[in-house]
């Protein structure tokens, strides 16, 4: 009986072991824009409001084209607290967030035409579904 419990054991943590890396979060280009850079956002980082809802991983990127963005994005535990963390951002200047599923992403720009903005904006939403 031991030997089986043993063998069964063995069996089940090289199952266990192997995990899927995650997607990149980030889209090497968005329309023109060109992503520059990007990189994990650490625990201290996150927002309290955001991070108290639960996020199992976070970065940020920049992306440069017609305009500067910044693009954060928070991988929530369930699309209720993505939505949850949209409901309760506050808005500020020159920056849009929105969620999609359990994804909330908040876009920050710099010198970008209105016309410019709406394009990002609705390619990164496509790109979130």
């Amino acid at each position: 009986m031991r030997s089986l419990l043993a063998c069964l054991s063995i069996v089940l943590v090289s199952c266990g072991g192997a995990t899927r890396p995650a997607a990149p979060l980030f889209p090497s280009s968005v329309g023109g824009w060109k992503l520059r850079q990007s990189s994990d956002l650490p625990p201290g980082a996150i927002p309290e409001p955001i991070g108290r809802l639960g996020v199992r991983r976070a970065a940020t990127a920049g992306y440069e084209g017609a305009g500067t963005f910044k693009v954060e994005i928070y991988e929530m535990t369930s699309s209720a607290a993505a939505l949850e963390a949209e409901q309760t951002w506050r808005p500020v200047a020159d920056t849009v967030a929105f969620h999609r599923e359990s994804r909330f992403t908040v876009i920050h720009w710099e010198n970008a035409a209105r016309a410019s903005v709406s394009e990002f904006v609705r390619e990164m939403q496509k790109r979130s579904d």
